[in-house]
């Protein structure tokens, strides 16, 4: 954040996981979760949002193929 600018703070979004703010004076975006606390230039924002978003479909297609080899669906010769 700029010591020199004006710091007005616009809560983004919040819940159960942590909260989102802007800080117009900075341009800045900050997410907080728990403990941790990530800023970042407001123009990466909608970068980030993609980034988690495509984290979370391949952890899901992850547990997914993880369940499908548990239970005996993929054999070892169908592994790629």
């Amino acid at each position: 954040m700029n010591p020199e600018n004006t710091h007005k703070r616009i809560q983004l979004n919040q819940n159960g996981s942590g909260k989102i703010e802007y800080c117009e004076g900075c341009d800045v975006v900050e997410m907080e979760m728990g403990p941790v606390s990530v800023r970042l230039q407001a123009q990466d924002l909608a970068l980030f949002s993609t980034l988690i978003q495509e984290a979370e479909m391949h952890l899901r297609y992850h547990k997914l193929e993880k369940t499908k080899f548990e239970a005996g669906v993929i054999k070892v010769g169908e592994m790629h």
